[in-house]
């Protein structure tokens, strides 16, 4: 039997990962940089195939955006980063409320299918 190989790159399969309780283990937690920021929580968790990736998908005030496994320091009643983040600005308690609500209410709107 012969296999043959091609050079053709495997299309990407991406999957997001979330939790039903607000705040969960890891969702809707707070994250912090290494300066003791509060820059937004997390909102869900990424897995990459091909190639292989795992990240947080932080949302900030204004931003969103993915915060690789390497870069997270610590995981406790908040997330600890051992990085900087210069493109999230710095957020307050109500924000992280706010935050909160968001995320779960977008949650349950994709398990009702709404």
């Amino acid at each position: 039997m012969m296999t043959t190989t091609t050079n053709e790159p495997m299309p990407g399969i991406e999957a997001e990962l979330y939790e039903l309780k607000m705040p969960g283990r890891i969702l809707g937690k707070e994250v912090l940089d290494n300066r003791a920021r509060r820059i937004g929580i997390v909102r869900s968790i990424r897995i990459a195939l091909h190639p292989i990736r795992s990240e947080l998908i932080v949302k900030g005030a204004e931003v969103e955006f993915p915060v690789d496994f390497s870069k997270v320091d610590a995981v406790g009643t908040v997330v600890q980063l051992n990085s900087v983040v210069k493109d999230a600005e710095e957020i307050e308690v109500h924000d992280v409320i706010r935050l909160q609500k968001e995320v779960l209410d977008d949650i349950r709107s994709c398990l009702v299918g709404h």
